[in-house]
């Protein structure tokens, strides 16, 4: 069985890093750094989930809204935004896409993954990390990763 496919766009590389070593085992993570390579990933895949932040460089995360909302809607609900901007003003714009949910930076990597989980699908009983790996734990592995 193949694993679903969940794009994570976010231009900082740390972010990438710790979402995709969260994710892996359950996903196959592709990663873009700006809203323009999110786009063109978008248009050649269909993906499961995307994590996507809102300020980006070349083309911002509301851009990458905007392409969903014409070429692909249907993959509107299967969106999780992060960003540390969570004023009322983005969190009622973004809502206004239809997007499964907005999660603050910083996030906890449990609530992430679970949302990624319950929008694409995984294997049941995976817990991110072990019960012994905290958040900032994982935080500093991705770190060290990058």
């Amino acid at each position: 069985m193949q694993k679903p496919f969940v794009l994570v766009a976010d231009d900082n590389d740390a972010t990438r890093t710790l979402i995709t070593a969260l994710l892996h085992h359950e996903f196959v993570v592709e990663t873009a750094g700006d809203g323009i390579s999110a786009i063109t990933q978008l248009r050649s895949r269909q993906y499961a989930a995307v994590i996507l932040d809102l300020f980006m460089p070349l083309a911002d995360g509301f851009a990458v809204l905007d392409f969903l909302r014409m070429e692909r809607p249907d993959l509107l609900p299967r969106v999780v935004v992060i960003t540390a901007a969570v004023g009322r003003r983005e969190v009622e714009r973004v809502a206004s896409y239809g997007v499964h949910g907005v999660v603050p930076k910083p996030f906890e990597v449990a609530m992430l993954h679970a949302k990624v989980k319950e929008i694409a699908g995984a294997e049941e009983g995976f817990e991110p990390g072990g019960p012994f790996i905290s958040t900032g734990m994982i935080l500093l592995l991705a770190d060290l990763l990058r």
